[in-house]
C-alpha cells in the first residue's frame, strides 16, 4: 500500500504505492525505476560466431537435462537465454565452456567444431570463449589484489609482465570506470557492483570474441545493475564483443539484447529477434514467463490472477 525509500539508512521519500510508481519526486527514487526503462535497439546479423547444433547433455552420464538443443549466436550482438530455474540455461553455458561435454551434439565457433571437453582445447580457444558468473565474490581469490586477479590472464593468455602487464592492468581498469587506486586493492575493499566490473576487465583481459554472463546482475541493486549494463553496452559497441546473456530478469534482457532464446525443460522453446520474441502471439510458455514478471504497475498482481 506504501512504498517507503530508503538510502544510507535514512529516508528518502515515502508515498502510496500508486502515486511512488507513477510519479515520484526524489532524484535517487526516479533512478531507481530508470532501469526498467532502459532498452537497447535490437541490431539483426547473420554472421554466426558460435553455434550449438543438436546437443543433449547430462550429469553423471544418467541424469539428462539438454534435449536437442540448438542455439546460433550472431557476431557482435547479445543473445539472452530466459527460463525458470532449472530451464538449462546455465547448463547451456557449461557445455559451450567444455565444463560439461554434450552426450550428443557439438558446439561450432567460427566455422570450427570446437573439442567436447576442457582439456582438450587449445589455449587460442580457451582465450576467445570467456565467462564472468553471478557472484563475484566466489569467483575472485579473496587473498589476491586487484591487479594479481586481472593480470593472471595477462600472463596466461599474453605471456604479459613487469611493466607491460601493470600497464595493460591499469588500461582495463579505466575500461570499467574504476580508476587506478584500485589497483592494490583486495576484493573484500570493493563493492558487489565494483567487484563485478573487476570480473569484467579479467574477462576482457583474455582479448575474448565472445563473454558468456550468467545472471550477472541479479546479485546487484536497480542503480549498480544499469550501470553494469551500460558499461557491457559500451564495451560492445567498442570493440564488438559478443555476449551469451544468460538472466531471468526480462528488464534486463530489454536493456542487453539483440535475440532472445526462450528455454524450457532443457530444451529451446525458440529463439529470434527481441522483437519477435517480445510481441503476441506467444507460445504458451513464454506468455507465462513474461507474465510472471512483476511489472512497475499496483493493479499488476491483480491482473495476473484475473488472467488465469
Amino acid at each position: 500500500d506504501i512504498i517507503k525509500v530508503l538510502r544510507y539508512g535514512k529516508e528518502v521519500e515515502e508515498a502510496d504505492t500508486r502515486k511512488m510508481l507513477k510519479s515520484p519526486k526524489e532524484e535517487y527514487t526516479k533512478s531507481l525505476w530508470s532501469v526498467r526503462a532502459l532498452e537497447k535497439a535490437e541490431a539483426p546479423s547473420d554472421d554466426i560466431i558460435l553455434s550449438i547444433n543438436n546437443v543433449d547433455a547430462a550429469y553423471n552420464g544418467s541424469l539428462k537435462v539438454l534435449h536437442d538443443v540448438n542455439i546460433r549466436i550472431p557476431r557482435g550482438r547479445t543473445v539472452a537465454v530466459v527460463g525458470e530455474s532449472g530451464s538449462g540455461k546455465s547448463t547451456t553455458a557449461r557445455v559451450i565452456t567444455g565444463l560439461l561435454p554434450p552426450m550428443v551434439g557439438n558446439v561450432e565457433f567460427n566455422g570450427k567444431t570446437l573439442p567436447a571437453e576442457l582439456k582438450d582445447r587449445t589455449k587460442d580457444q580457451l582465450q576467445r570463449i570467456q565467462m564472468i558468473y553471478q557472484s563475484a565474490d566466489t569467483a575472485m581469490n579473496p587473498r589476491q589484489t586487484i591487479a594479481e586477479i586481472i593480470g593472471r590472464p595477462l600472463e596466461f593468455y599474453h605471456g604479459l609482465s613487469g611493466m607491460q602487464k601493470q600497464d595493460r592492468v591499469l588500461e582495463l581498469l579505466k575500461m570499467i570506470e574504476l580508476d587506478e587506486s584500485f589497483y592494490d586493492r583486495f576484493p573484500s575493499e570493493l563493492s558487489g557492483g565494483q567487484k563485478q566490473r573487476v570480473c569484467i576487465a579479467r574477462a576482457l583481459a583474455a582479448d575474448p570474441e565472445i563473454i558468456i554472463c550468467d545472471e550477472v546482475t541479479s546479485a546487484l541493486d536497480q542503480i549498480v545493475q544499469e550501470g553494469i549494463l551500460k558499461l557491457l553496452l559500451n564495451l560492445q559497441k567498442d570493440y564488438n564483443i559478443t555476449y551469451l546473456f544468460i538472466t531471468h530478469d526480462i528488464a534486463v534482457v530489454n536493456a542487453i539484447s539483440d535475440e532472445i532464446v526462450v528455454m524450457y525443460q532443457g530444451a529451446v522453446i525458440e529463439q529470434g529477434l527481441k522483437s519477435e520474441i517480445m510481441s503476441p502471439p506467444h507460445p504458451e510458455y513464454t506468455q507465462l514467463l513474461l507474465n510472471s514478471v512483476p511489472e512497475m504497475d499496483p493493479d499488476w498482481l491483480t491482473k495476473l490472477v484475473k488472467s488465469r
